[in-house]
């Protein structure tokens, strides 16, 4: 004999399948294959309150701005899906907290209250897998704020569980970064006493069973990973003359040996470095002294093995300098932040605005996407 669905049995199904289909729809729209190439800044860099806004780079006009902080956003970063959105959000008390904005539903959470914990929270970075997030932290002592150290949040915890990466409070530091396999985690050492850059394994690379490495330099700026971990490459200050200038290093952290990646004596200024996906080529910012010489610093790409002279300018455009600039996750693009030092006919009236371009390597291009903004980072892509 047929039983005849009841009234609960037709609710149960109806309730799975809206279930199903809202599982499905979020996995549709949040696929990465049907996501536009994005990239996210901080807007407006002058005269207002900084909040993350996020533009499509095939139509830069039609942004949308993402937060709505009353007190503005000092940083931020998004997880490598494009998913989540990690930002230090400015309180209007003195510290600064981490949120974590889901951009497939809108949700908006506290990541880590440091308002509570009376602590400038800021510098969020998504472990490339997802599972974690690094950030760094100065607690408040005696009505101001200490040096920060490095601190780690579980990302797939219910309560999103945060712990320092290293437990001695003697370890202090900033900037953090990670190499792309999400095992190793390197930022620069903000001991005076000692300064330079630490690289911590979670599971030791070396025959050694070393977890912490150091690396000695006095230039303040953290360096650039390979996208294994194996290898750093940083900035180091060189004296010439009665002016100290800036050049590249390069560290082999399993050999441990150091050598030059750009002539210490060249007629050059290197202050920044971004290691490529593939981790064959590194671009980095330049600035001629000789009669190359540029008001501000351009970009070039270095293949890792290849001699200092086999460069490749990138979006050479003597009258801006370039400050900051980032890889997408399949190393055909690069997001940058210029400023105009020079004026030309074209330029609008006013005050100079930092600006955020991208260039394609594939098509050899670069465009504008927006100016008045500062900190661009892919969304995702």
């Amino acid at each position: 004999m047929r039983m005849k669905p009841d009234k609960l049995d037709l609710a149960v199904v109806i309730i799975v399948c809206a279930c199903l289909l809202g599982v499905g729809s979020a996995a549709w729209v949040m696929d990465p294959a049907r996501q536009p190439t994005r990239v996210a800044y901080l807007y407006p860099a002058t005269g207002g309150t900084q909040n993350v806004w996020m533009a499509d780079i095939d139509d830069p006009a039609a942004r949308q701005q993402l937060t709505f902080s009353e007190h503005g956003v000092f940083d931020f970063d998004f997880s490598a899906d494009g998913r989540w959105l990690a930002f230090a959000e400015r309180s209007g008390v003195g510290a600064v907290t981490l949120r974590l904005l889901d951009l497939a539903n809108g949700g908006l959470t506290d990541l880590v209250d440091c308002v509570a914990l009376k602590a400038n929270c800021t510098s969020p970075v998504f472990s490339p897998d997802g599972k974690w997030l690094v950030y760094q932290r100065a607690e408040s002592i005696g009505g101001r704020y200490g040096l920060p150290r490095i601190w780690l949040v579980n990302m797939i915890s219910s309560g999103y569980d945060t712990v320092a990466l290293i437990a001695d409070k003697q370890v202090v530091g900033h900037s953090p970064i990670w190499s792309a396999d999400s095992n190793t985690v390197a930022f620069y050492s903000a001991d005076v006493t000692q300064p330079g850059i630490l690289i911590y394994d979670f599971i030791p690379r070396g025959a050694d069973d070393i977890q912490l490495r150091f690396i000695p330099s006095a230039h303040g700026t953290m360096g650039t990973l390979a996208p294994n971990g194996r290898q750093l490459i940083f900035p180091e200050l060189s004296r010439r003359g009665d002016q100290f200038f800036t050049h590249l290093r390069i560290a082999d952290l399993g050999a441990k040996t150091f050598a030059a990646f750009t002539d210490p004596e060249g007629p050059t200024d290197d202050v920044a470095a971004q290691w490529s996906p593939d981790g064959e080529t590194v671009a980095f910012a330049r600035r001629y002294t000789d009669g190359r010489w540029t008001p501000g610093h351009q970009l070039y790409l270095k293949r890792v093995s290849a001699s200092e002279d086999e460069l490749r300018p990138v979006a050479y455009e003597p009258r801006f300098t370039t400050s900051y600039f980032r890889w997408n996750l399949k190393g055909n693009r690069l997001v940058m932040q210029r400023f105009p030092l020079v004026r030309d006919e074209s330029s609008a009236e006013g005050p100079a605005l930092p600006e955020i371009w991208v260039h394609d390597f594939n098509s050899g291009d670069s465009r504008k996407i927006t100016d008045d903004a500062f900190l661009p980072q892919w969304a995702g892509a």
